[in-house]
């Protein structure tokens, strides 16, 4: 079963029962050239950029080629990486970060952010491979696998950050209660994970809510045990929709340097 940690953070467990339900749900995306990037994304909702270099601006012309006439708002490219880290679970981007500049309220991350854009500048020596899960793939095998589940997901609002104990500086206090899966106002549909969810204040269900929260991280543990790895080289660039994709990273030794874009397009509302 699923362990919260002191600042909330809860971590998933592999169920080995639901290993084999769960097999078919992991993603290795096509690897494309730049000409046909567009035409891959729209149709996979995924795409590996090759051919590139390792200049963190490739994030901003790919962001901007891929999407075209659809692209609305981009983000800060945030480096990333480390040495000797220890994996990572699948998740969705997007955190809820609002500062004053100014006197006027300005968002510096959205938790709308609707497509990634992730660039490896350096490879680590030794693991530190992707992992990628289809969202909507999942959606519908816990349909007739976990049907409690699918319930929750798709019917009952959480607090989606709402187990943070020591919020970071910029974290709104108030609670952003959304559904772990649902659509948007132009009808896309929208598969989220989030480590720090929680029932929603006062939710008199509560306690029903955090053990399928628990089974929610349990599932996307097992799933990315079953999931297939890929590596990214430098210079290659993974694109992806992030309202579709649940995305983590195997633990490496060594150094590990990528960048990551997010933005807004004008599907995101």
């Amino acid at each position: 079963m699923a362990a919260t940690d002191g600042n909330g953070r809860r971590t998933g467990t592999v169920r080995p029962e639901l290993k084999d339900v769960l097999g078919a749900v992991g993603v290795v995306p096509a690897r494309v050239a730049d000409a046909d990037a567009r035409a891959v994304l729209d149709r996979d909702g995924v795409a590996i950029l090759t051919g590139r270099s390792a200049d963190p601006e490739n994030l901003v012309t790919a962001a901007a080629a891929t999407l075209g006439g659809r692209l609305r708002q981009v983000f800060p490219i945030r480096p990333q990486g480390g040495v000797d880290s220890g994996p990572l679970g699948l998740h969705s981007d997007g955190a809820n970060v609002v500062v004053d500049v100014h006197g006027r309220l300005t968002r510096l991350r959205d938790p709308d952010e609707d497509y990634l854009f992730l660039l490896c500048t350096a490879p680590a020596p030794s693991g530190g491979d992707s992992v990628l899960v289809d969202g909507y793939a999942l959606v519908e095998t816990l349909r007739t696998a976990r049907p409690e589940l699918h319930a929750f997901l798709t019917g009952c609002d959480v607090d989606y950050f709402g187990s943070w104990a020591d919020p970071p500086r910029g974290v709104p206090a108030t609670p952003l209660v959304r559904r772990l899966v649902e659509h948007t106002r132009a009808g896309r549909r929208v598969v989220r994970a989030s480590d720090y969810a929680a029932p929603v204040p006062r939710e008199p269900r509560r306690d029903s809510h955090a053990a399928l929260l628990d089974e929610y991280s349990d599932v996307l543990a097992t799933a990315a045990e079953c999931a297939p790895r890929f590596r990214l080289e430098a210079g290659e660039l993974l694109a992806m929709d992030n309202y579709r994709f649940l995305h983590g990273r195997d633990g490496f030794r060594g150094e590990r340097q990528v960048h990551v874009l997010t933005v807004r397009s004008a599907d995101a509302w």
